[in-house]
């Protein structure tokens, strides 16, 4: 019994150190691009697609927005858009979130901005409005006071 447990330590011992005496400079293949399994799934090299993802989340980060309205039809939240387009100065979008269409105001990286532009469209007439977490645009965060 005790040669099957002292068999079993020296081989993990030496399977452990195995790891250790392998060289990457010496690999020929080059690195590939992207998953071999995406390439052969898709047809095509899919690193730009990976890349894009990462950008997207370099670009937002954490904030909130304004949800001004919601709706199950796409026709309806498209109409309502442009309605709100032409009345708000801030960024203004349309999510889909299934199975809903939201449409969301503004970038803010605090709470209590959003709160405060949520008052001012409340008494601008907006009815039914709230505040929601929100990957928002890190390109708005960075603008300085005119």
């Amino acid at each position: 019994m005790k040669i099957k447990y002292l068999i079993i330590y020296f081989s993990t011992l030496f399977a452990q150190d195995s790891l250790f005496w392998f060289d990457m400079s010496t690999v020929k293949d080059p690195i590939p691009l992207a998953p071999k399994v995406l390439d052969d799934i898709f047809g095509t090299s899919q690193i730009k697609f990976l890349d894009s993802l990462k950008d997207v989340r370099a670009t937002t980060r954490d904030g909130f927005r304004i949800q001004v309205f919601e709706t199950s039809s796409s026709e309806k939240a498209n109409s309502i858009f442009k309605k709100y387009k032409r009345k708000m100065d801030d960024s203004l979008y349309v999510i889909f979130d299934a199975p809903l269409y939201k449409i969301q105001y503004g970038n803010f990286s605090k709470k209590y901005e959003a709160e405060n532009i949520k008052n001012k469209l409340s008494q601008k007439g907006f009815k039914n409005i709230w505040i929601v977490r929100s990957r928002i645009e890190q390109k708005y965060l960075n603008k300085s006071p005119e």
